[in-house]
């Protein structure tokens, strides 16, 4: 399963994408009216500037929280993720199974790449700055224990295909499996 399909299994009613980005991957940069996007970032379609931890929303505005490649991003993956679930009843979460020397192996000019895209400063592992001051990848240590976090916090686990690497998809909200 892709994370597009994960999230399109589950999600509904009255969504927020929390660490939305551009929204081309699941939105084609233009998400419908049920959905509201946040970042800490200003895109074209941004609604709210916020940080993931500190959502500007009363408990319950949301049906589904979309935590989709943004908490690889993350110090705190539990505390973003019961904010989500603070604001909705269910999160969706993908997170990469991904390191910066795993993908600095598979694509070389990666740090070229990002730069060409986004205009950062390099590098962009653990502890480094870009993207808002915040890292791209985390140590294979780091990502164990996030997944083992998730793993505590959600109901269901399902195994992500990116083509050319795995990851994590997990459904949380409700009671505990």
């Amino acid at each position: 399963m892709d994370r597009a399909t994960l999230a399109r299994v589950f999600m509904y009613g009255k969504i927020v994408d929390i660490g939305c980005g551009d929204a081309l991957y699941l939105w084609g940069g233009n998400p419908p009216k049920n959905v509201t996007c946040v970042d800490i970032d200003q895109f074209k379609h941004t609604h709210v500037i916020a940080e993931a931890s500190k959502l500007p929303f009363k408990d319950k505005t949301f049906d589904t929280a979309l935590l989709l490649e943004i908490l690889e991003h993350v110090d705190d993956v539990e505390k973003v993720l019961k904010e989500a679930l603070r604001v909705s009843n269910i999160a969706i979460v993908s997170y990469p199974n991904e390191t910066y020397d795993e993908c600095k192996t598979r694509r070389p000019d990666i740090n070229e790449a990002i730069d060409r895209i986004y205009g950062i400063i390099k590098p962009y592992r653990e502890g480094d700055l870009g993207f808002k001051a915040h890292y791209h990848w985390k140590s294979r240590e780091r990502i164990d224990q996030d997944i083992n976090t998730l793993r505590k916090l959600c109901n269901k686990e399902y195994k992500l295909d990116y083509g050319i690497y795995d990851g994590w998809g997990f459904v949380c909200g409700g009671a505990k499996k």
